[in-house]
């Protein structure tokens, strides 16, 4: 090999962290850092961020950009479903790889999209495993669904509700919630006079922070359901330890996973161990880096090639495999209780959903 290769990293500062403070941001520089150390590799590594604020018009700005450099060999993400739909068919156009450690809107493998694949369950899935956790563990039949307005917001609350109802649960109410609300004590009211058997959130950590308190605040007692977009916020609940809380998680935990111990060991390390979808981010760049070197070339078709030739591949997320369009084969949903322990909120881990 000769020359030089680029993998780019599409990731969204956020109001709550700008990207060098996200845990995939971290989890790809660990990855990055072994790949560039790698003297296997063959060719010089560099990396670029593609950091577009969550705005979609820079999303798909930024990915000509890269399409038009023939340098880059892979993409590593974008984090968000609405981004990746601005950024995958310029990809795909472009021909090149892009691995995705948690953007998980069903459509995104139903597009036609050649080049794009994910580490995680997508919403459908998840949608059914969070339906049947609230029949089964919070026996609840009556459900007031909160979903913010963008992508994976409208995805996860659409396919939750189709799945609750198909199992015989039914939706009390259904709002929706801006980018720029501040104010939910009519939202908070609505929910309440619905009298719900549980509150289930599409929301992200920012926004659940905020609705979650306020409907705390009617009165409203039941338990809070919720998803992988609020995970770190730890909110549920309220902010009442006595009242119970579930969540799911589409991410690989790597406090439990054995494939992942030297990797939290590094982490922590350096970061704080909260790190959502790092372990995704890591192996994201590995397999692309992989690919690059079994390819023996910095050619975008070949390293395609090479990387539809690694799987299964064995990363510390777990055994890796995609099925024709990009899915993880079997991907997991694991799930948790929230409770008070030595006055902090904890994340007690029930296992995978059945």
């Amino acid at each position: 090999m000769s020359d030089r290769a680029r993998i780019a990293l599409s990731i969204s500062t956020r109001s709550n962290g700008t990207a060098p403070t996200l845990a995939t941001y971290r989890g790809f520089m660990l990855g990055f850092e072994a790949l560039a150390a790698d003297r296997d590799l063959g060719v010089p590594l560099d990396w670029v961020l593609l950091d577009d604020h969550g705005d979609t018009r820079q999303s798909a700005l930024l990915a000509e950009t890269v399409v038009a450099d023939p340098r880059f060999v892979g993409v590593v993400g974008p984090m968000g479903s609405s981004e990746a739909f601005a950024n995958a068919p310029i990809f795909s156009a472009g021909g090149l790889l892009q691995v995705s450690p948690c953007a998980s809107h069903p459509d995104l493998c139903r597009k036609g999209y050649q080049t794009f694949h994910r580490l995680v369950a997508n919403e459908e899935t998840q949608g059914g495993a969070l339906a049947r956790l609230a029949i089964n563990q919070l026996q609840a039949r009556k459900v007031a669904v909160v979903h913010d307005s963008d992508a994976f917001g409208v995805s996860v609350a659409d396919n939750f509700c189709s799945a609750f109802e198909s199992i015989g649960g039914s939706v009390s109410t259904r709002v929706s919630i801006s980018k720029t609300a501040t104010e939910f004590e009519n939202l908070a009211q609505e929910v309440a006079a619905s009298d719900p058997e549980t509150v289930f959130f599409g929301v992200h950590a920012t926004e659940g922070l905020l609705v979650s308190a306020a409907i705390r605040a009617t009165g409203c007692s039941v338990p809070f359901l919720g998803t992988d977009g609020l995970k770190t916020s730890f909110f549920l609940g309220g902010g009442d330890p006595g009242q119970e809380a579930v969540h799911t998680h589409t991410g690989a935990d790597f406090r439990r996973l054995e494939s992942a111990r030297s990797f939290r060991e590094r982490y922590v390390a350096a970061y704080p161990e909260d790190s959502t979808y790092s372990p995704e981010a890591y192996d994201s760049v590995m397999m692309i880096g992989e690919a690059l070197k079994q390819a023996g070339s910095v050619s975008r078709p070949q390293v395609l090639e090479a990387f539809a030739d690694l799987t299964p591949y064995q990363g510390i997320t777990g055994t890796v495999s995609f099925d024709e369009v990009g899915e993880r084969v079997d991907a997991p949903v694991s799930w948790y209780r929230v409770a008070r322990q030595d006055g902090e909120r904890v994340m007690n881990y029930q296992g995978v959903v059945v």
